[in-house]
């Protein structure tokens, strides 16, 4: 603002002290506007109000004071008001002042002087201005700060409240509040050393901290000091709970497994690569512990997902309570519990034991795990046993990074497995080397269908009563192109692991049906048994594409047997019930393999659609030495035929079990003592032949009794 747009309005009812003082302050380049007396003075101002007011105290019809009393009234603070009077004494001053005037100045005027005093009341007057607009954006960003402001003194005394009170409600202010007062003893140290800190380096200290409150809840806050004078800091608090409860739900996903609340994968390799160093530095050893849940895939299949989690997370609770607390420490936060254990997905978990005295200590704990494992689950319908496979990993010796412990633990777990299950195994190299072949086996095996490597060959049955070969099993080969033929029990189950059996499955069938359809072609009519996974007989669209295969070879599907293993019966469900009744409504035969090596009892399976039963060729091969194989196989005979099932014994390798299996009654006979598996073209060679076998009644076994 320069001195030409600063208007003065000067009133004095003396002409010629209105004359000299507008004269000497137009040449020092103000704007000047005179008045005669108050009431035009007042006249003046509400019509084109001024910069500055210039009033001589004694004026008719109304005076000085009451002009800046009006003015007071009327524009607020702001304006600068001189009051002009020949009156020196203090009455008139302090009137002057209660009237609300800035400043005064008594006659006689030295003019000269006069208008450097109106440029200091001027500069006066900007600052003014020039404060409140500061004062106004300190407000407006005080109010957009959502921070709590408060002054401190070097004392510890809570000096004001800036702002935002409620969002601090623990913090009061007065002459005597103190932080102590406010907060623990800790946290007030936390706010003396910053602000020691800030005014010593002139730095902006941050800290946080947590606060419970009255009401029990806890707070996170964020705190920056700042130094206002040697004497004051001001403190900024941030209410960050919001904040730091999302911090805390992001670490909980990405290092928390949701369903059981335990330490997930990420989790559980950055604790063992911290737990390796420890054991670098200390010389000390650790194990590795991998766990998987035995048969926990059939849980899922017939019972469902949702119980499945459920199982899930009794395990997890039982592997905790089971687990010593030194088994497996977390990450290094004080606010986090501690872990014992970790899961990595699905049924598999995983435990480190640190600082181990004794590799004795790991299978200690891995048959406390087991043992807590194999009490039966609780659910409302029945209860399930599960049972645990264990591998175990140790450091240095098997390992000196975690993933290569990871690694081998998963390999020894695997090979608990292949022990039986429900057993504990230590990792050794050459468990390293059958689970390259392994893997090397499984990258071959998806190639084998495509490059044709499989073939098909076919044991003979023989039909008791007909004395020939009524009937084949076709069993499936692998040829391998370097490896040579390689036996079905080391790649079927591989094929079940992966999915394979399924198009590998649909293959045997087809090609089955395929060359036996040439048989009846060549008036050889025989009935053909092929082997199911339980995989396939779960798949939604096996029994179409049964049919389907059936309608594209030909083959009548009367002359076709599924044989299915007791083990999957096991796992039944209505969707199987649904299946197996499906294939018996277009003639395909049902027969149950591998009976007597599970649990099924005759009640049971006599609610289902089968036709025939195979009697194990683990109890064939014992029948003449064993009198419970005996008893067995002869009790099975007889149940099985007042059930109206057909009975076929596998694995018969002399005459004599030949003998006695015709005794009993049973109707069809397979084994090597006929003929090992041959080719499509051998077996057209065997259907004329003839066999005649003579019963023998075996050795305390009278007539009447069987």
């Amino acid at each position: 603002m320069t001195t030409e747009s600063f208007r003065i309005l000067l009133a004095d009812d003396d002409a010629t002290v209105r004359l000299l003082m507008q004269a000497a302050l137009e040449k020092a380049g103000f704007d000047v506007t005179v008045a005669c007396d108050g009431v035009e003075a007042v006249r003046l101002f509400d019509s084109r109000p001024a910069d500055m007011v210039m009033l001589d105290v004694e004026m008719p019809g109304m005076d000085g004071y009451a002009v800046c009393s009006y003015l007071r009234e009327r524009v607020g603070d702001e304006l600068p008001i001189m009051m002009v009077t020949g009156m020196d004494d203090m009455q008139s001053i302090n009137r002057s002042f209660e009237a609300g005037a800035t400043d005064f100045i008594a006659k006689p005027i030295n003019w000269n002087l006069i208008a450097y005093r109106i440029l200091y009341l001027r500069r006066g007057y900007l600052n003014m201005l020039a404060l409140k607009v500061a004062n106004a954006r300190s407000t407006a960003i005080f109010s957009a700060i959502p921070d709590t402001m408060f002054i401190l003194n070097d004392k510890g005394k809570i000096i004001d409240i800036c702002s935002h009170p409620d969002n601090t409600p623990w913090l009061t202010a007065g002459a005597e509040s103190t932080l102590s007062q406010s907060l623990p003893e800790q946290i007030v140290s936390l706010y003396l050393g910053a602000a020691d800190r800030a005014r010593s380096h002139g730095t902006v200290e941050l800290f946080e901290y947590p606060l419970k409150l009255a009401d029990g809840k806890t707070k996170y806050y964020e705190n920056r000091i700042v130094v206002i004078d040697p004497k004051e800091t001001l403190c900024l608090v941030r209410d960050i709970t919001e904040r730091k409860d999302s911090e805390n739900k992001i670490f909980h996903l990405a290092y928390f497994d949701n369903l059981t609340g335990l330490p997930n994968r990420q989790s559980f390799m950055e604790r063992l690569e911290s737990e390796i160093k420890r054991a670098q530095f200390t010389g000390n050893k650790l194990a590795v512990l991998f766990l998987d849940l035995d048969g926990f895939k059939s849980i899922n299949d017939t019972m469902g997902h949702n119980t499945g989690d459920t199982i899930l997370q009794w395990a997890a609770e039982r592997l905790q309570s089971s687990t010593r607390p030194s088994d497996f420490v977390s990450r290094n936060n004080t606010e986090q519990p501690e872990v014992k254990l970790a899961r990595l997905g699905g049924d598999e978990f995983t435990v480190v034991i640190p600082n181990l005295p004794r590799t004795e200590d790991a299978l200690i704990l891995a048959h406390r795990i087991r043992e807590a494992m194999r009490r039966p689950f609780q659910l409302e319908s029945r209860d399930v046993v599960l049972t645990a496979s264990i591998g175990i990993a140790l450091y240095p010796d098997d390992g000196a990074d975690a993933e290569t412990l990871l690694k081998h633990a998963d390999t020894a777990m695997y090979h608990a497995k292949n022990e039986g299950r429900d057993n504990c195994q230590f990792y050794n190299v050459d468990l390293t080397f059958q689970a390259e072949k392994r893997m090397h086996l499984e990258n071959d095996l998806r190639n084998a269908l495509q490059q044709n490597e499989f073939y098909l060959v076919y044991q003979p049955q023989l039909d008791v009563a007909e004395e020939n070969f009524q009937s084949v099993e076709a069993l499936i080969r692998w040829q391998h192109p370097k490896q040579g033929l390689i036996s079905p029990l080391d790649f079927i189950p591989l094929a079940e692991e992966n999915g394979l059996i399924i198009p590998i499955g649909d293959w045997v069938l087809r090609t089955a049906c395929t060359e036996a359809a040439q048989w009846h072609q060549r008036g050889r009519p025989l009935q053909v048994a092929v082997n199911l996974s339980p995989l396939q007989i779960k798949n939604p669209d096996f029994v179409k594409n049964v049919l389907d295969i059936l309608a594209e070879t030909g083959f009548p599907p009367g002359k076709l047997v599924l044989e299915i293993t007791e083990g999957a019966l096991m796992e039944h469900s209505e969707n199987i019930l649904a299946t197996l009744l499906a294939l018996r409504e277009h003639h395909i035969q049902i027969a149950l393999d591998d009976f007597g090596t599970g649990y099924s009892s005759m009640n049971y399976l006599k609610r289902l659609p089968i036709n025939n039963i195979k009697v194990d060729q683990s109890f064939v091969r014992g029948l003449l030495d064993k009198k419970e194989n005996l008893a067995i196989v002869r009790a099975i005979i007889s149940l099985s035929k007042n059930l109206g099932f057909s009975i076929t014994a596998e694995g018969i390798e002399s005459l004599n079990q030949a003998q006695v299996l015709k005794y009993f009654g049973c109707e069809t006979l397979q084994g090597y003592y006929f003929s090992k598996p041959i080719t499509m073209q051998e077996m057209l060679a065997l259907t004329d032949k003839q066999w005649r076998i003579e019963p023998l009644r075996p050795n305390g076994v009278n007539h009447e009794s069987s």
